[in-house]
């Protein structure tokens, strides 16, 4: 037999070995104080097969009705088990005294037996009842527990096809605009495009590999922060001023992939358009033992809306919420020439397997024609 049934034969065995128990037990006192004879052959030959037999249709034939809502048709099964109960612990009774009574234990013969007798009826009965009771209260404890972890099973599931989705949202809109921007190159046979189809495999494989982690270095999120900028640098060419600056120990610090490029598509994509005299970039990055702070700034005409959060910042704010809530702290501000995000993410770093000397870069990058 499978391990399932070995442990549902076990669960089962133990309650009924429970009930034989307490039966016992309940006794004592007054045998023990009072002399009463313990009720062993009623228990063994009367009260365990009534339970038997009764306790198991209610379990899996009327308790599950009720909790599916049928309750006109469980509560007519209950008014039918109720009598059912009593004429199968009677007629066990009966059966007890008039065999194994009086020829195995030397019993006197019983008197004549009337259904509504309740001193006939005996104890039983009751005893029955409590442990149908009991047992229905088990079956209910175990029905909700085993709801309770579905529920959170599939909560978790659909947190997880959520953040999915949202990845998904995020990553079309820079594939399409790279590959545009290799096909432009190739166009032209510009001599750039090498660097290009590299910086973009390099991406691909990010995106392929690392994207579906749950973290992942904050130190491979930088470099993939780094080709996205050298391809934008090769499609803008050099009328566009980006400023770079990662600085802490990056290696020892994870994050959910693919957080922080939506930010450089916002910025990029509102922050270098053609009626930009001077546009700019500035990125900033630094790590600390308990976090890290990304702020990046571009710039923006004057006349631009008060606010300019597209569908990649809202998406962004959603997988921020699932993945970290009150542990980041996301400011976005419009001021009348540039345009300002600040995320404050605390993160719970590892303790590095060798120690990572501070990596610190700053430099302002300017494409070559």
């Amino acid at each position: 037999m499978s391990r399932w049934v070995h442990s549902r034969l076990a669960r089962h065995g133990a309650f009924w070995a429970g009930t034989v128990v307490l039966s016992f037990l309940v006794q004592l006192p007054a045998h023990i104080i009072a002399g009463v004879p313990l009720y062993t052959v009623g228990i063994l030959f009367v009260q365990l097969p009534a339970s038997l037999l009764l306790v198991y249709p209610l379990l899996y034939g009327i308790v599950p009705r009720l909790l599916r809502g049928q309750f006109a048709r469980g509560l007519g099964l209950l008014v039918v088990w109720v009598p059912a109960s009593i004429a199968a612990v009677n007629g066990l009774r009966r059966l007890y005294d008039l065999g194994p009574g009086p020829a195995w234990f030397g019993e006197a013969a019983p008197a004549p037996f009337r259904w509504a007798n309740y001193q006939g009826l005996g104890l039983a009965w009751f005893v029955l009842l409590a442990t149908a009771g009991a047992a229905s209260t088990i079956k209910l404890l175990h029905g909700w527990y085993a709801q309770q972890k579905l529920s959170l099973a599939l909560r978790q599931r659909q947190a997880q096809t959520e953040l999915q989705l949202l990845k998904a949202q995020l990553q079309p809109p820079f594939l399409f605009a790279t590959l545009g921007l290799l096909h432009e190159l190739t166009r032209r046979k510009s001599a750039l495009a090498p660097a290009a189809v590299l910086h973009l495999a390099a991406l691909l494989r990010y995106l392929l590999y690392e994207s579906p982690r749950e973290a992942v270095p904050l130190a491979d999120e930088v470099a993939m922060l780094r080709d996205y900028v050298a391809l934008e640098r090769l499609r803008l060419g050099p009328r566009v001023e980006v400023s770079l600056s990662f600085s802490g120990e990056l290696a020892a610090h994870r994050i959910a992939p693919l957080l922080l490029l939506p930010f450089l598509e916002n910025a990029f994509r509102h922050g270098t358009g053609a009626e930009l005299d001077c546009a700019w970039v500035s990125i900033d990055l630094v790590a600390r033992p308990a976090g890290l702070t990304f702020k990046i700034i571009n710039s923006q005409p004057p006349a631009a809306p008060a606010l300019r959060e597209g569908p990649g910042l809202r998406a962004v704010r959603q997988r921020l919420a699932h993945l970290y809530g009150s542990r980041h702290a996301l400011r976005i501000t419009p001021e009348p020439d540039a345009f300002v995000v600040a995320l404050h993410l605390a993160t719970t770093p590892p303790a590095p397997a060798r120690p990572a000397p501070a990596l610190t870069h700053s430099a302002h990058l300017m494409p070559q024609p």
